[in-house]
């Protein structure tokens, strides 16, 4: 008799376990399909992308199940769409709500290669793809500093641009901080149009289409730049001309009216 009861208590035993475990999937099969649904969607604030580029890009359609979004896909959409995008962040907010933040970058560089200007990011992603045309009816764009050089090796949108040669990695990351210092005149900074390193031991700049500037070698950029920037500062505004530092030692000024004409 004992052994018949404890048969029976093991046999109640696992039933009530089978029950339970029955009635708990159920449950949450049926709250992840009628309750757990996307209803909302939101978006912080984007100086680039509008809510509804955002939202597009991410391919998240109302009434889907909220657990079964697959967040690195959706990350993957925004960042392959949104090319200015450089962190993407999804968090799931039960019981209706997925909020996304999109941080973007901007761009700082530009190459033409074929009738195409690339925007390059400080972090030498290739951000946009403009169709230009020829380089003489081209516009610059504000806060864009053109690089002219030959050693392009790859440029995809949305991918790292590559240099055959690797020194120009150093050149552009001493830009990057020169760009990003605090000290440095973003209006100076503004009129950098063009920066030639096809020669890397002959760089030149167009500034504002007013100076073109000889460098000489391309290393330390920065206080050559602001030593041209210091010089400029001293000639009137109607001055146009062409200025040489290329002999660490001395600098020089030609007045040339529409130098660049």
């Amino acid at each position: 008799m004992k052994l018949s009861k404890i048969i029976s208590k093991i046999k109640n035993f696992f039933l009530a376990a089978f029950v339970i475990v029955c009635v708990t999937a159920a449950f949450l099969f049926l709250t992840n399909k009628y309750f757990f649904k996307v209803k909302s969607v939101n978006i912080a604030e984007n100086d680039r992308y509008s809510y509804e580029q955002i939202l597009e890009a991410s391919e998240i359609s109302m009434g889907e199940e909220l657990y079964g979004l697959d967040v690195k896909k959706t990350e993957s959409n925004i960042k392959e769409k949104l090319t200015y995008a450089k962190a993407v962040d999804i968090r799931r907010v039960p019981p209706s709500t997925v909020n996304i933040e999109v941080k973007t970058e901007a761009g700082l560089f530009g190459i033409m290669i074929s009738g195409d200007y690339y925007i390059i990011s400080e972090s030498f992603r290739v951000v946009d793809k403009i169709k230009a045309g020829s380089r003489s009816e081209f516009e610059p764009l504000p806060a864009v500093i053109t690089i002219k050089t030959a050693e392009v090796k790859k440029c995809y949108l949305g991918d790292k641009i590559e240099f055959l040669d690797l020194d120009i990695y150093d050149f552009l990351r001493e830009m990057v901080g020169f760009i990003a210092d605090g000290d440095t005149d973003p209006k100076m900074v503004s009129e950098i149009l063009e920066i030639d390193i096809t020669n890397k031991f002959k760089v030149t700049m167009n500034y504002g289409n007013r100076f073109f500037i000889k460098f000489g070698i391309f290393e330390n950029i920065s206080p050559k730049i602001l030593n041209v920037f210091e010089i400029i500062s001293q000639l009137p505004d109607y001055y146009e001309g062409v200025i040489d530092i290329s002999d660490a030692k001395t600098a020089s000024f030609v007045y040339k009216e529409n130098v660049f004409k």
